[in-house]
């Protein structure tokens, strides 16, 4: 038995059998809703899935013809995609609070991976679909480009919020935190930290729902009302936190550390080659 949920605990499921296969994909669509390196999906057969609370709660959001996104209207996760009739659900991994005893099989769009990203294992990679998958093609997102000359930009996957910040990043980061798993829904957040002068937004500054976790000191998250993309949030006072898989530019940096690596999801292969703690770093 599988069991996950959003951050803030309002949606929930339950996989009640194996898994077929987990797949982790780098799409920049995926990359923009997750706000993450990529995102993790399991497959399970429907007659497996089932909610176990909220699901009539849960936003949607049309990506493309073929496909929706659906999230959390409360905290922005994403959660499980279990269309009816369909052939199989997809569950968000960084969801899961267990192990599911089988490990990642593929990279897909791989194509479309992120500058500032390193695969580390040797899984098979596709730059889109497996051609056995038989799946449509995949979609060109517009290039979103900044408004000042040296600026970093970003935007969500509807681009209803789009925002930019000028010069490099004070650090970059991977957090493997269960907290991270579940705002991202994904294998860990990967953060940019900038200065608050430094950033502003271009548009939609309305449009975002920000979520504090009233259990925790600052832990939260930020995203789109329309579209569920995670989206930068005031950290603390003076300094912004941007989920780096919404960036439409190479940020001219890659993560400098992995944090809370005790807490690491089971099936996500870790990158050794920079300082990894079980914790925040001393």
């Amino acid at each position: 038995m599988l069991t996950g949920a959003c951050l803030c605990g309002d949606v929930g499921f339950e996989v009640d059998g194996d898994l077929i296969e987990i797949a982790h994909c780098h799409c920049s669509a995926c990359r923009k809703f997750h706000g993450s390196a990529y995102a993790t999906f399991g497959a399970v057969d429907p007659k497996f899935f089932r909610w176990t609370r909220g699901e009539e709660k849960i936003a949607h959001h049309q990506s493309s013809e073929h496909g929706f996104r659906h999230f959390c209207p409360r905290c922005g996760s994403a959660v499980p995609a279990n269309p009816e009739g369909g052939p199989i659900a997809l569950a968000t991994m960084g969801s899961v609070a267990e192990d599911p005893n089988i490990r990642p099989a593929v990279h897909i769009f791989a194509g479309s991976k992120a500058p500032w990203h390193t695969i580390v294992d040797d899984l098979p990679r596709h730059e889109e679909y497996p051609p056995e998958w038989g799946a449509p093609s995949g979609i060109d997102r517009p290039v979103r480009e900044a408004e000042t000359p040296g600026a970093t930009p970003g935007s969500c996957l509807c681009g209803e919020v789009r925002y930019e910040y000028d010069g490099p990043p004070e650090r970059m980061v991977n957090c493997h935190c269960s907290r991270c798993r579940r705002q991202t829904s994904g294998a860990y957040g990967t953060f940019v930290f900038v200065a608050e002068d430094a950033f502003r937004w271009l548009t939609g500054s309305d449009s975002i729902v920000d979520y504090k976790m009233p259990e925790a000191d600052i832990k939260g998250s930020a995203f789109c009302r329309h579209c569920g993309s995670l989206v930068p949030r005031l950290r603390d006072p003076g300094g912004m936190q941007i989920p780096a898989g919404g960036l439409d530019a190479d940020p001219g940096v890659k993560p400098a550390v992995n944090i809370f690596t005790g807490s690491k999801a089971p099936w996500s292969a870790l990158d050794e080659s920079i300082p990894c703690f079980a914790g925040y770093p001393e």
